[in-house]
């Protein structure tokens, strides 16, 4: 399998984004606004790799001697499925690493305790907050879903 890799997703992908960032990858979101061109550059300029479905943007982005990744599927669990083939590891790691939205990095900001047993947190389960937008993170009941799904394309 491959390491964890940087990764630059075009919108097309941001769907298969959030996942990878769910196994703990580095997957950055095009800027708003980006073209062809400047995806090819920021790929070259941070050396992450680009995830596209648009065969001219891969066929461009190789000419330019960028890193490419060309995901046929439009269907989540097969594009999984392509990653998986290609060596990209799609493990999810014990604790979450990176919001699934932006990409930015989770720190743990302790325990909650919950008394109230239809609460989608566990009682003194550990959570963690995105240092750049916020967003807060635990692993609920939907945790062993996420592993399956991602794990499971192996198969």
């Amino acid at each position: 399998m491959m390491d964890l890799g940087r990764y630059l997703a075009d919108e097309m992908l941001m769907r298969l984004a959030r996942w990878l960032r769910m196994a703990g990858h580095d997957v950055s979101n095009p800027p708003e606004g980006a073209d062809d061109s400047d995806l090819i550059e920021l790929a070259l300029a941070e050396g992450r790799t680009l995830l596209t479905r648009d065969k001219l943007l891969a066929r461009r982005c190789e000419n330019a001697g960028a890193s490419c990744l060309l995901v046929r599927s439009p269907h989540l669990d097969e594009q999984l499925s392509e990653l998986w083939a290609a060596g990209v590891s799609m493990k999810l790691k014990p604790r979450p690493e990176r919001c699934t939205l932006c990409n930015g990095i989770l720190r743990k900001v302790g325990t909650r305790k919950i008394d109230d047993s239809s609460s989608p947190v566990d009682n003194d389960d550990a959570l963690w907050r995105c240092e750049v937008c916020g967003k807060l993170y635990w692993r609920g009941a939907h945790w062993q879903g996420i592993r399956e799904r991602l794990e499971g394309r192996g198969r």
